[in-house]
């Protein structure tokens, strides 16, 4: 594995402990509890720099679309 990098973040104290109790259940650090996190949240970077198109693509292939004119005005009024 490659060096580390110490990093600094601050997260809430909720927080904190559920990734101290999470650790703790998987029997790891919370630092590799975090780093495995960060590794899923964030997609590499192909060779051409759009390896994230696929993930949204997928993301998107779940979500049921909705028409974004009835979600941000509401639905038509039926003419009288």
């Amino acid at each position: 594995m490659a060096r580390m990098r110490r990093i600094n973040i601050v997260i809430d104290p909720e927080l904190d402990d559920r990734l101290e109790q999470e650790a703790l259940v998987r029997g790891m650090s919370k630092s590799a509890l975090v780093r495995e996190c960060v590794e899923r949240g964030i997609p590499e970077t192909g060779e051409n720099g759009l390896r994230w198109i696929g993930e949204l693509a997928r993301y998107n292939a779940e979500v049921e679309p909705v028409d974004i004119d009835t979600e941000l005005y509401g639905p038509l009024e039926a003419d009288a």
